[in-house]
Order: structure tokens, then sequence, then C-alpha cells
């Protein structure tokens, strides 16, 4: 008994010292930034670097909500890689890696089609990684408009993308999309009812694609989908911020018994 619990205690020191060492660590691989030289899909993808991009999505002062939207959704998409290829799954840390958060990075075994090529509830850990498609770019910008008291919802267009719905006031309701970085100035009943809307916003599309670019999004692909059926996107952390709490108390958890022994026998 008394060996076991003094195994315990040693992996609980070992998962101590792995959480200590992620703290000063981070998901966001600075080869993010040539990225789009090896892919060839979207034309200067990320500009601006981490954690410079925390600066920028601070408000400024007087700054009005609808100021304030637009541009978040314009940092976020120049600061953001759309990228989510298997092949980038540990040099990206899309499997969230084991001194970041060592359950989440368990789990990525035991159930990989949630997990492997993981999905942040928490929009900050979005953020520090960098790397995402549609629905990680939203995440960051819906959770900056909620942290500074602006309504805004995940909404997925279509089945084919998803963007933020944000009630800037009582009579004003915009569909940013920092993916793109394009936002339309209108809600969803009167998109649905005029798709052009949503073909003006995104009018310029080409622009943002190398020539070599397989599959791109076009303006005609994007005035279709807004026409169709919207629905309420959501992303299930309740596990995510279960198992933030649990990497720090577990450790504790294991080396309790075996640091209860060793205390009685210095009392003796």
């Amino acid at each position: 008994m008394r060996t076991i619990k003094k195994i315990l205690f040693i992996l609980g020191v070992f998962l101590l010292l792995v959480n200590i060492i992620g703290l000063f660590k981070t998901m966001r691989n600075p080869e993010l930034y040539t990225l789009e030289k090896t892919i060839k899909n979207r034309l200067n993808d990320v500009t601006i670097p981490y954690p410079e991009i925390k600066k920028q999505l601070v408000r400024k002062e007087n700054e009005s909500n609808e100021a304030f939207a637009i541009r978040i959704n314009k940092v976020v998409n120049d600061g953001f890689a759309h990228y989510w290829k298997r092949e980038g799954i540990e040099k990206y840390h899309m499997r969230v890696p084991a001194w970041e958060n060592y359950i989440l990075y368990t789990a990525s075994f035991i159930n990989p089609q949630k997990y492997e090529r993981y999905e942040f509830a928490n929009y900050k850990k979005n953020l520090e990684r960098g790397v995402g498609l549609c629905s990680s770019h939203s995440t960051v910008v819906k959770g900056v408009l909620l942290d500074n008291g602006i309504k805004a919802e995940l909404m997925d267009v279509g089945g084919r993308h998803v963007v933020v719905r944000a009630e800037l006031n009582d009579t004003t309701t915009y569909i940013l999309d920092p993916d793109f970085g394009y936002y339309i100035p209108y809600d969803t009943a009167a998109i649905t009812a005029n798709p052009e809307l949503a073909g003006a916003a995104y009018a310029n599309m080409a622009e943002l694609y190398y020539k070599e670019a397989k599959d791109p999004y076009t303006t005609d692909l994007m005035t279709e989908i807004f026409g169709n059926r919207k629905y309420i996107y959501t992303i299930d952390g309740g596990f995510e911020k279960f198992s933030y709490w649990v990497i720090w108390i577990l450790p504790f958890l294991l080396m309790t018994p075996y640091g209860i022994n060793l205390l009685k026998q210095n009392n003796r």
C-alpha cells in the first residue's frame, strides 16, 4: 500500500510540473505567420502577432458599439489563420498539448473524433492558438463582444459557415464574419429576404485568395448560403471548463496520501 501511495505521489508531482511548464508556454506556433506561403490559400492571412492582438481587442475610449464591433471583426481576421488540416494537428496544437491540459490531451486518444482537433469554447484559448475555421474565428469575436456588454451569438448559415450575430443597440444588429473580415449591416430576416445584401458585403471575395487556392468561397456562394436557413451554433464547453479545474486539483489529490504519511513520520 505504501508503494502505491508513493507511485501516486510521484505521478502527482509529475502532473503538477507539467502544469507549471504550461504556464510559460504558448499554443501559438510562430510558423503560423508563414503558413500561407506553404498552403497558398488566403492572402495576408495572419498579419497581427500574438500577444499583440490582445491589445488591439481592447475597447478604445468613447468607441461606439458599432465601431468597436467592426474593428475587432477585422482584427481577429488579421490575427487568426484559416487552417484546420490533419497534418497540422501536432504542429499547430489542434490536439491540445499535455502541458496545456493533460486531460484534454488524453481525451484526444479516447475520443479522437471530438478531441483530436479540438475547438475551444474558451475564446481566449482559441485566440492564443491562432488557427481554426470560421467557428473558431467567430467564437473569439463573440467572446470579446460579450466581455464588453454587447449581446452576441454564433450563427450557422446554411450549414456551410459560422458567423456572429451582434445586437449593437435596440435597433441595430449586424452579422460579423471574422473569418473573412467582412460584415453585413443588417439582421438575419432582412438578409434571408434579400440575400443580395450579403452578396454586396462579400463582393471582393476573389481578392482574399491565392490564384492556386483550391475551392475558394466565392461571392455567389456566400449569397446563396445566406439565403438559406440559419441556426444558432453552440459549443459545449462544460467538460473543457471542468478539465481546467481538475488538472490542478488532481495532482494534489494524488500527492495527499503519501504526503500525510510523510508528515506522520516527521511528527514521530
